[in-house]
């Protein structure tokens, strides 16, 4: 007996089962299956997803943004204090704002900031006049405006631009437009310095807080003008200047980069570094393969070809560029072809020309700057070159460009280090660095180099790297041994694949072998070798204290993908869960398929593109398909997803039959008896598959009759297909995709800012999508043989993350195979699911598990019977036979698998993360600080993680003895509804005007129109007030810093988010009537109680063990928390079938309070089915208690007094395999 599990590992969902298969006769049995739902390893936001931790982080950088704002100030303040150009503050004042958030509150402090029109006291009056006269220091007035002016500099002080990403945006970009514009606006206004400017818009009431402004060029001058005006001490000067301009360096992201695929321990080499830009070279230069006249086969590059081609990596214009210019440079132009063409030519390349190449920008800008022989040119100017190598003065250079974000100081440290001019030190600052990162680190690309000087290809050069620590010490000292070795092992990798002896054995282990037989070398030494395929691999599980095997970490830094991740954790809980029940061992064959969404961010959010693109051409297509056929007819049709196939087929064949050339009319194809219909280019029987691509609208009867199960190429009329192949332009769309993938290519490799590098990404994807379709369609009217395996290739391929995912299993289990998603959906369809699992597919969580079940089974029998049911299917449809039945793997398969889901547990994970706070490594000064263990030290946060409120915060008016909250909104994010809701009844008055004369899209567009409130003064609309009916109870967050004499406005007032749980009491009145109460908990509430700070001795527990009457808690309700309904007594459930479980079984999805008449309160609970799996939107929930034997109801609302239920963690568990164990017996 062979056992097997089959896994369908999706982004948020597991789906399993276990069969057991009969060697002798084939047969399967279900032993057990099961469904984990989890969340997703990404946020979502408006069908966009996101990083899950984008809002939390987000939001950190807005908090650490506004701290050093206020140190800046609270800097800026002491220094105003010292030289009193302020009003006095003490010391504790400024600690208590700096430590406490506790704002001066001294009055001359606040009338210093304050501004005063009439007497003509503002921030801008006073910046104007510091740059326009000289103020008397020793006038107290004049000292203060001079500092208030300062005070506003700090407060705003410019965008500021880092070198590393200068150049990330194009000319025309938006912050860099505004600010040019901004300039010229300047110098037309006639104002030397923005101080300036600001006033006259200031005096004129014009928008000053919407121009984008540059710290250097606007914020800087204006102080050093300032100072120069007012004749400031060099010690002033120094001081201020710090406090108001200074900017922390941006922290050492060196941590966050992978480590190297050969040394673990080493980082990755950035992409930027000569030696790297050397090493890409070479690697492609010596994998380039030539055949010309007098050629008898392919051949490398001679080194007089190397030389021609090698000024073309060394252009500052070009860092990418295809590779018919490297083809064109060694055969000359149109004397070439390349792998892919068609056309002969006297010289054949070995890559397609559309190859993007990448050269080396950073070498040519330092050979452009210091000559050809820039490296010794550097060793002569390099201050700091004694005693240095060449490599070590090139990582010297190379380091200051790579690592100074400031130009200016690159400038002085290239005049101070280099002795450069003024003006080579401004080209040697405006070198700019890639950003990206190879695979290896910098010691293993030297170790490399060599290989790749002395021609060698790259995986020859790898094997090389590494001998001095894989040989023993007699041989490493022993040049002529080594160069002996050496040679030899280049022999054998030349010759590797000539020998036939080589055919079931791999260039690593010919290597080895090699090795260990002639130089005596032990495995351990072996083992160091590097290998061209090397990739980090997991650590062979070990047993546990009980001596079973459990699957360790998935963790690895070659996967930095959080969906993916999330779903192998899930999966590692699963896999111990069962290991640990003794269900599975490690002689379990897995079949695992994988989602395509596990890819990347940007693959997904292509697909995602693509599919959209793909259902709005359908529906195009249903609509023209509707119109076409009623106009050839005169009968109407509502098109089925084939009728809409084939009409996509007929317009890519241009309305002929590609076989006969015959025009096809569209009442051809559509009906029960067509004369043209879908065929498979590639015939099943001989591995084909049933891919949109593999498909072709033809004649029937040429079908039936002449083409069979043949390929076209064996067709008698070839040569005329192929041509019409031709004319339809297939090759040309081929061609065309090629070129703008490489385009794409170029532009995500030259891309500094992450959207744009992103949007490259995804588009390539989307591109290759496309090319991969029409490819495929070409290459199966163009193939002379089906390769071998063309089946099994077909289909979705998860890449990394499934090597990853196998080598993972792999630590425990021996036998793991990956099964295609095209695969599952066949066997689905030929075992009689498809049906019951499309009505279930976006529906019911169920259908995971029939996938799963599905897996299971597919084993080599399964297999080998498909290829032969295409076969026989393919006669039955030629008239040559029965119709074939596929063999299911036990006789009732069909029906047992669909039965599963009236017994279907399903098991759901909702992690509780409020909770937990997050520890970080601790730094002083920047380094970590660490144990006397030599480990990190950890310090521990003081933060719940989670939303608390909403963001928008509310003001509070009193109206008619009522308190009602309103929010300010601009006129352009007006709803039409809010107009109505408008607080003030003037400006309501004239918006509803506004609205009537031009329509409301008009009306609340600031840029076509302009609402006035008094267009004689020149005063318009842009905000407004409205009402907000939704918001009666808010969360009242903080206390202004300045307290309105008005209680009710003293507090920031925010909506509640959500709540984090609903606390149940339950007991008996006097009169034996069982009572029960609820509090809930907000986010807000919850977050203050875990904070490690809080007092616990206030509050011991989250919420109190019993309520105002005594009543003691009952149990704790959370959103994921499962329940399992009764109707009468908790005894219903120890009767009842697991069928009837799995009607009672829900998950609580929503929590809050039901207010009646404002005199009540309910606490209203909303749950949803355990197996239900559509979106919340799609749902409306059903109020009432649940009853025994009810119509199902997805989701149901009930409020607390109706809770009759088990409550997960108090009266049961649900495991991870979908397993119920009560905890106690009811009371009798």
């Amino acid at each position: 007996m062979t056992k097997t599990l089959g896994l369908d590992l999706g982004t948020n969902s597991i789906g399993w089962a276990i069969v057991e298969r009969d060697d002798n006769d084939g047969r399967c049995r279900l032993l057990d299956r099961g469904v984990d739902i989890f969340q997703e390893g990404v946020a979502r936001e408006k069908n966009n997803e996101k990083p899950a931790v984008q809002d939390r982080t987000e939001a950190r950088a807005l908090r650490r943004h506004y701290f050093r704002r206020r140190i800046r100030k609270i800097e800026l303040l002491g220094l105003l204090v010292k030289y009193d150009l302020c009003p006095p503050l003490s010391r504790d004042q400024l600690h208590a704002w700096r430590s406490r958030k506790r704002y001066p509150l001294d009055e001359e402090f606040l009338r210093w900031q304050r501004t005063d029109d009439a007497a003509g006291r503002n921030p801008y009056h006073d910046r104007n006049r510091a740059l326009s006269e000289t103020l008397d220091l020793n006038d107290r007035a004049d000292r203060h405006a001079l500092g208030r002016a300062l005070y506003h500099l700090a407060q705003r002080r410019g965008f500021l631009s880092n070198r590393k990403q200068a150049g990330a945006e194009s000319e025309d970009g938006t912050v860099k437009q505004g600010i040019s514009n901004l300039s010229e606006a300047m110098r037309k206004a006639g104002c030397e310095y923005l101080g300036q400017y600001f006033h006259t818009l200031y005096l004129r009431k014009e928008k000053i807080r919407t121009h984008y402004t540059a710290r250097n060029e606007h914020f800087l001058a204006e102080f050093r003008a300032i100072c120069e005006k007012q004749q400031l001490p060099g010690e002033w000067r120094e001081a201020l200047h710090r406090a108001i301009f200074y900017q922390r360096p941006l922290k050492s992201q060196k941590g966050q980069v992978g480590r190297c695929t050969f040394e673990k321990k080493k980082s990755r080499c950035p992409a930027s570094h000569p030696r790297f830009e050397e090493f890409r070279m070479r690697s492609f230069i010596n994998n380039i393969r030539i055949t010309g006249p007098g050629d008898e086969e392919p051949r490398p590059l001679r080194t007089d070809e190397i030389e021609r081609i090698r000024p073309l990596f060394l252009r500052k214009s070009k860092p990418h560029f295809d590779f018919a210019e490297l083809a064109a440079k060694l055969a000359g132009k149109g004397n070439f072809a390349c792998k892919g063409d068609r056309s002969e030519a006297p010289y054949r390349f070995n890559f397609p020309r559309t190859t993007t190449v990448s050269g080396c920008p950073v070498t040519a800008a330092l050979i452009a700057l210091f000559g050809d022989d820039w490296q010794a040119a550097l060793r002569s100017r390099y201050t700091l070159a004694a005693d240095k190598s060449d490599d070590r003065i090139v990582n010297d250079i190379w380091h200051a460009l790579f690592s100074f974000d400031d130009e200016e100081r690159l400038r002085d440290w290239a005049r101070t280090k280099l002795g450069l001019s003024d003006d080579e030190a401004q080209h040697f600052a405006a070198i700019r660095m890639p950003q990206d990162y190879a695979s290896l680190s910098l010691n293993a690309i030297d170790k490399i180099l060599p290989g790749l000087r002395a021609g060698l290809r790259y995986d020859e050069a790898v094997f090389m790297a590494n001998m001095q620590a894989v040989v023993p010490d007699d041989v490493r000292d022993d040049a002529a041994k080594l160069e002996r070795i050496g040679t030899d092992i280049a022999v054998l990798l030349e010759d590797f694949g000539r020998n036939p002896l080589n055919a079931r054995t791999t260039k690593e282990q010919c290597v080895r072998d090699y090795l260990r037989n002639c130089c005596g070398i032990d495995d351990k030494h072996l083992d160091r070798m590097y290998h061209p395929s090397m990739i980090e691999t997991y650590r062979a599980a070990l047993p546990d204290a009980a001596g079973i095997l459990r699957l360790g970490s998935p963790r690895t830094d070659s996967i930095r993908n959080p969906m993916a991740m999330r779903a192998l954790f899930r999966l590692r809980i699963l896999l111990n869960t069962l290991l640990r029940q003794g269900k599975i061992d490690r002689t379990t064959k897995i079949n695992i398929e994988f989602s395509r969404n596990l890819h990347d961010a940007n693959h997904r959010k292509a697909f995602e593109q693509y599919r959209r693109d793909r259902e709005a051409e359908n529906r195009k297509y249903a609509d023209e398909l509707r119109a076409q056929y009623a106009d050839a007819t005169g009968r109407t049709i509502e098109p089925t997803e084939t009728d809409i196939l084939k009409f996509r087929l007929w317009k890519e064949q241009q309305h002929r039959c590609i076989y006969t050339g015959k025009q096809i009319g569209i009442a051809d194809f559509i009906g029960s008896n067509p004369r043209f219909d879908i065929e498979h280019t590639v015939p099943r029987s001989r591995g084909g598959d049933d891919s949109q691509k593999n498909k072709t609208l033809c004649d029937c009867r040429y079908n039936r009759e002449v083409k069979r199960a043949k390929l076209p190429s064996e067709l008698a009329d070839a040569q005329a297909i192929g041509a019409r192949i031709e004319e339809l332009g297939w090759r040309k769309r081929i061609d065309e995709l090629e070129k703008q993938i490489g385009n794409q290519i170029r532009k995500s490799k030259n891309a500094s800012p992450k959207q744009e590098k992103d949007f490259a990404i995804q588009r390539r994807h989307y591109l290759k999508m496309q090319l991969d379709y029409w490819k495929g369609k070409y290459e199966r009217f163009t193939m002379t043989e089906v390769p071998d395996g063309f089946s099994n290739r077909q289909g979705v391929d998860i890449g990394i993350i499934g090597r990853y995912a196998r080598l993972y299993l792999k630590s425990v289990f021996e036998r793991i195979y990956t099964v295609k998603g095209a695969t599952t959906d066949a066997f689905r369809k030929m075992w009689g699911l498809q049906e019951e699992y499309a009505k279930k597919e976006r529906v019911n969580h169920v259908h995971h598990c029939i996938d799963a079940i599905t897996i299971a089974c597919i084993g080599r029998t399964e297999y080998d019977r498909w290829a032969q049911y295409k076969a026989e299917d393919e006669n039955y449809r030629f008239g040559r036979g029965d119709r074939p039945l596929f063999v299911k793997p036990w006789p009732t398969f069909t029906e047992d698998v669909l039965a599963v889901a009236d017994e279907l547990l399903v098991a759901h994970h909702t992690p509780d993360n409020m909770g937990k706070q997050s520890r970080r490594k601790l730094r002083v000064r920047g380094r970590i600080r660490r144990g006397t263990d030599g480990k990190p030290l950890y310090a521990q946060g003081d933060t719940a993680r989670g939303v608390l409120h909403q963001q928008t915060f509310y003001g509070a008016i009193r109206q008619e003895d009522e308190v009602k909250y309103v929010v300010r909104k601009s006129l352009d994010q007006l709803q039409e509804s809010d107009v109505a809701k408008i607080v003030d009844d003037a400006v309501r008055k004239r918006v509803e005007k506004a609205v009537a004369d031009v329509g409301f899209k008009t009306a609340t567009n600031t840029a076509e129109h302009t609402i006035w409130m008094n267009e004689e003064k020149g005063v318009p609309i842009r905000k407004v007030r409205i009402y907000t009916p939704s918001v009666t109870q808010p969360i009242h967050l903080k206390r202004h810093r300045d307290l309105s004499d008005k209680e009710y406005k003293q507090e920031y007032h925010v909506a509640n988010d959500g709540n984090y749980c609903m606390a149940i009491y339950e007991g008996t009145d006097r009169r034996g009537k069982t009572k029960r109460s609820f509090e809930l908990v907000s986010n807000l509430e919850a977050a203050r109680y875990f904070r490690r700070s809080a007092d616990r001795a206030a509050r011991p527990d989250l919420v109190p063990q019993s309520d105002a009457d005594g009543y003691p808690l009952k149990c704790i309700l959370r959103p994921g928390t499962m329940v399992l309904f009764y109707e009468a007594s908790p005894a219903e459930l120890y009767e009842c079938t697991q069928q009837e479980l799995t009607r009672r079984l829900y998950k609580v999805t929503g929590l809050s309070i039901l207010r009646v008449q404002k005199k009540w309160e309910y606490g209203a609970i909303t749950l949803k089915h355990h197996q239900e799996a559509r979106p919340a939107g799609e749902l409306k929930a059903k109020n009432g208690e649940w009853k025994t034997g009810e119509a199902y109801r997805p989701v149901i609302a009930i409020n607390h007094t109706q809770l009759r239920a088990y409550v997960e963690g108090y009266d049961f568990t649900l495991s991870v395999t979908g397993e119920i164990e009560f905890k106690h017996r009811p009371s009798c």
